[in-house]
């Protein structure tokens, strides 16, 4: 088992770090990224191309995020671009005596266009505390994969629903409209997420949120028909073209199986050739 981190002196300078990157397509090469800024923590490698999508992994070379950290992502996909924006490693919520750490993302897709999120799991530490918030902007003809998994602890330290506080906010708006809200805030110590807690003591989460010009017909009962022993999975229909997905596995195996299951019906049903190599980078479940 690894040591503990070491404490953190609460003079620590918070850290303010985020990348903002904006995706165009060129004509007989396909996507590529035409406009990027990054600032430590964050580290954005060399944008790779396959099947006419550009591929960026963003890391984060440092061991987490603690009191007073913010992150702020900015991605922008220009008309009938292609762009995947993938973390590799799990990115940690450290534990912190007061505050809270800031997550906040903000996607734009234009018309004809194509994105895929597709992180790593938050990993809330004992009494961490996050704040994050999302804004989804999306053309009416555009397609849009968004992956979330957060685990609530860290198991090596039997660690599970010891954290502070979670609190999202997440906003989508398609062709001007808006399609989905979605806030919440989780207190473990005031008794939110029992079901979950009960249903899956040592389990973790996922949410997908699927944006589409394809009719989805009767997908939302496929997904529902599913058979997964050791997970759980529910599906709405958002008001146009979309839905919202939400997993539960008992642990991070068993998630991973949904997980891989749960997108790979998404990416078909697109009816996109999605990279290979979105799926040979996501090695975190392991």
């Amino acid at each position: 088992m690894a040591a503990e981190a070491p404490a953190v002196s609460a003079n620590r300078p918070a850290v303010l770090g985020g990348a903002r990157l904006r995706y165009e397509l060129s004509r007989g090469v396909g996507t590529r990224l035409q406009e990027q800024w990054v600032r430590p923590p964050l580290h954005l490698a060399k944008a790779y191309h396959e099947q006419e999508w550009a591929i960026s992994l963003l890391t984060s070379p440092t061991a987490g995020l603690l009191d007073g950290d913010v992150l702020e992502i900015e991605a922008t996909v220009a008309a009938g671009a292609k762009a995947a924006l993938i973390s590799p490693a799990a990115c940690r919520v450290h534990t912190m005596e007061q505050g809270h750490a800031t997550v906040e993302q903000v996607y734009r897709v234009e018309a004809g266009a194509s994105l895929d999120v597709w992180p790593a799991p938050l990993v809330l530490q004992k009494d961490a505390a996050l704040h994050q918030t999302t804004h989804l902007q999306v053309a009416a003809d555009a397609t849009v994969l968004l992956c979330e998994v957060v685990s609530p602890g860290r198991a090596a330290y039997g660690e599970r629903f010891a954290f502070r506080q979670w609190r999202s906010n997440l906003k989508i708006e398609r062709a001007g409209t808006l399609l989905a809200v979605e806030n919440f805030c989780c207190k473990p110590s005031r008794g939110d997420l029992s079901d979950w807690r009960a249903l899956y003591p040592e389990g973790n989460y996922a949410s997908f949120y699927y944006l589409s010009p394809v009719p989805l017909a009767d997908f939302v009962q496929e997904l529902h028909q599913l058979e997964l022993p050791h997970a759980s999975v529910g599906a709405s229909p958002l008001r146009v073209g979309g839905l919202g997905i939400k997993l539960l596995a008992a642990d991070g195996i068993e998630l991973r199986k949904a997980v891989f299951l749960v997108r790979n019906l998404l990416v078909r049903h697109t009816q996109q050739d999605f990279p290979q190599a979105l799926q040979r980078a996501q090695t975190f479940f392991h």
